[in-house]
């Protein structure tokens, strides 16, 4: 059990680490944490509030707690609910499928799981690829779908993105074992220097705390194995969205980060002219890089809720 050394966890509204054990948190009273059994894994995740359900999906090198933040905001108005995929976090996988759609699958029968219908769903860096998917997979099943700064394999933006040499890790980490023997043991490293420093605009939104519990999400050698996989499918995911081109009225709403430019780059407009993607809008956040749900989440939650 989180150890509550000090008065911040009175304040029903409170999601943060535990002073002793930053791989553990702390949660108020209007928040909970629950773990059930669907589509072949093990799903943990924290939840609060009522009304219409926003679901939360991380990406590499994260875990729900990455939507801290945005939750708090939104709680008094939505149901947010934030997820750890299948193997990463607290979350088990009892099956190795790591691909878009299988993660879809989870998601979808979560919602079933918790009687949840029109689900408005989030997705962060891989987390975007699997928003996709479930709008793909269950158009009727959402009323829109956020993807944050992720790459969309299939699309020709991703595909090229993918081979440039400041994102060598799409490489790496498809490569089969050695990953695994190289970060092993060494994750919290890795993470710091490869992704938070190296990704972030904002370096002060990410404690050196918060650092420590998101390796800690892939400390073991099962949970990394399933960060990987993330990449390992690829090609699974990229046949899927290359395969699906028929209309889809599903709002999407791409949200990107000023470091790279301050327009929105190429993805929103192949959606519309290549995937058969109805109503798409993009839009740049300021003062963001990569990890927006922590640099900039008073403009995220506002993004979310003028369309969920």
């Amino acid at each position: 059990m989180a150890h509550q050394q000090d008065l911040s966890w009175k304040d029903p509204f409170y999601i943060g680490l535990d002073n002793q054990d930053p791989a553990e948190v702390v949660l108020g009273t209007a928040f909970q944490a629950e773990i059930v059994e669907v589509n072949g894994a093990a799903l943990h995740f924290v939840s609060g509030g009522s009304g219409r359900a926003i679901i939360f999906i991380h990406g590499f090198s994260q875990d729900w707690y990455a939507f801290k933040e945005i939750m708090r905001l939104l709680v008094n108005e939505y149901l947010v609910i934030a997820v750890d995929l299948r193997g990463m976090g607290k979350s088990k996988a009892t099956q190795d499928d790591f691909d878009a759609v299988t993660l879809a699958n989870d998601i979808y029968a979560l919602t079933k799981h918790l009687d949840i219908h029109n689900p408005y769903i989030v997705g962060h860096d891989m987390g975007g690829m699997v928003a996709y998917a479930y709008a793909r997979l269950y158009p009727n099943e959402t009323r829109g779908v956020a993807i944050l700064d992720a790459p969309l394999p299939g699309t020709p933006s991703t595909d090229l993105m993918v081979k440039m040499p400041f994102l060598w890790h799409f490489g790496f980490h498809r490569i089969p074992k050695l990953p695994e023997r190289l970060i092993g043991g060494r994750v919290y490293g890795y993470f710091r220097k490869a992704f938070f420093t190296r990704f972030a605009k904002n370096k002060q939104a990410m404690t050196e705390a918060d650092m420590r519990h998101y390796a800690s999400a892939y400390g073991s050698r099962e949970q990394l194995q399933a960060g990987l996989g993330l990449y390992r499918t690829y090609r699974q995911n990229q046949l899927f969205m290359r395969a699906h081109r028929e209309e889809l009225n599903v709002p999407i709403l791409l949200i990107e980060s000023d470091y790279g430019s301050s327009k929105p780059g190429p993805t929103a407009k192949q959606l519309q002219e290549q995937f058969g993607c109805r109503t798409v809008t993009a839009i740049v956040v300021e003062g963001c890089g990569h990890f927006m749900p922590e640099e900039q989440p008073q403009s995220i939650a506002k993004l979310i809720r003028s369309n969920a």
